[in-house]
């Protein structure tokens, strides 16, 4: 049985962080109830590429075909209609909100409380309830009410202002570490919601800040700054180690993370210089753009340019200095130790199975005791209707019929 097993949650999120929130915990096991419009559903459906019975590709090429985004992010949940804009569709969610442990939303802050279903409202029909509520900047504080996506998240975290070189300008992550960031901290917050909720009886209110929780991601910085090294862009470089940057091989680039003293005399014996140790200029913190760190980056980078990138790193970790080459995402679905630890899977469609060519991540925790995997393909818009409505509020076919054909579900 998997970890959360028993658990109901209801999402009503959109986008990345609250649907990647909402996927881990589907992993784990809880019983994930995707709340879309009857019209259109979740936005990402829509949006290419595309994936269906004929395929996959940008171009829409049958009804059937359905986003590869929301096929991803989807997984393992169910999905029933509700028009949220009608009264009676809010009563009926306030129905599914009395038998739900958890709700997940990442609108506008204030949006649930204009729609009848903030947390006062929410606590009243189920005092159980987690509320978990992500925003770009939290649900108080001056700037609330500001939009951000994840570069504007990155851009008021620190994150791109100390991205980049130098002598280049400010550079977001590739990764949307600000979106992604978000949903692990919604995870960690609503567990411990549900952990507190064994002792109090009562539900809490979870929420997170994509600002909040990026910001977090640079004690480096603060550190830093608090000993007088103001954070600035400094490429692959790092303070705290040397040789400590990404090197051009001869078929590829490799990173190389030398942060201690013995890291560092351990790389100089990789590259067959065991007598640098003792050089009294390589001893201690090298400065960023010193003359003896840019003479070290400069050994250290002769000799990886000879040689293959993988042979470069072998030797560095036979020598247990930290490195590795620079693959592509291309490169990694294909890698022999993701796919090891299943985190290159299949992704199918929910009527046309498997889709050629198309692949997803796995379930990044892993248990001893406990399976925790995606094992269901992204529901088709409203398929779990019959089942959700009949097994939670008691409607049956006739009724769930007419709620249909006035356009509340």
């Amino acid at each position: 049985m998997k970890p959360l097993a028993g658990l109901v949650v209801l999402d009503i999120s959109r986008f990345l962080a609250g649907p990647y929130c909402t996927l881990l915990l589907a992993g784990l096991g809880a019983e994930v109830i995707k709340v879309e419009s009857p019209d259109e559903g979740d936005p990402y459906r829509a949006r290419p590429p595309h994936a269906g019975p004929q395929g996959a590709g940008f171009a829409r090429k049958t009804p059937e075909d359905i986003g590869i985004l929301f096929l991803h992010r989807a997984r393992d949940k169910k999905s029933v209609t509700l028009n949220l804009r009608d009264p009676e569709g809010l009563a009926l969610f306030s129905r599914l909100a009395a038998k739900a442990d958890v709700l997940v939303e990442n609108f506008a802050p204030g949006t649930l409380d204009a729609m009848g279903l903030g947390f006062a409202a929410l606590r009243s029909v189920n005092p159980r309830l987690v509320l978990c509520s992500i925003s770009g900047f939290g649900q108080d504080g001056p700037r609330r009410d500001w939009r951000a996506y994840d570069p504007i998240v990155q851009a008021m975290s620190g994150i791109v202002a100390q991205t980049g070189e130098p002598d280049g300008p400010p550079l977001r992550a590739g990764a949307l570490v600000g979106d992604t960031t978000a949903a692990l901290y919604a995870v960690i917050g609503t567990l411990a919601a549900l952990r507190a909720r064994e002792t109090t009886g009562q539900g809490d209110w979870v929420d997170i800040s994509m600002q909040d929780g990026s910001f977090f991601l640079l004690p480096d910085a603060l550190e830093f700054l608090a000993g007088g090294l103001a954070p600035r862009r400094m490429g692959n470089a790092h303070p705290a180690g040397a040789p400590f940057n990404v090197f051009r091989a001869a078929d590829g680039w490799v990173s190389v993370c030398a942060v201690t003293a013995r890291d560092r005399a351990n790389a100089f014996a990789a590259i067959g210089r065991p007598e640098l140790a003792d050089d009294p200029r390589f001893a201690g913190g090298l400065a960023v753009g010193s003359e003896a760190r840019r003479e070290l980056d400069g050994l250290v980078g002769a000799w990886i340019a000879k040689r293959g990138a993988m042979d470069a790193v072998l030797v560095f970790q036979a020598h247990k200095v930290p490195a590795s080459p620079v693959p592509g995402v291309d490169e990694l679905v294909e890698d022999e130790h993701l796919r090891a630890r299943e985190m290159v899977v299949d992704l199918a469609h929910p009527t046309a199975g498997r889709i050629p060519g198309a692949r997803a991540f796995g379930m990044p925790i892993k248990f001893r005791h406990h399976p925790a995997r995606f094992e269901a393909p992204a529901p088709a818009l409203g398929a779990d209707n019959a089942d959700v409505y009949g097994r939670l509020l008691g409607l049956d076919a006739a009724v769930l019929e007419e709620l249909r054909a006035r356009r509340v579900i």
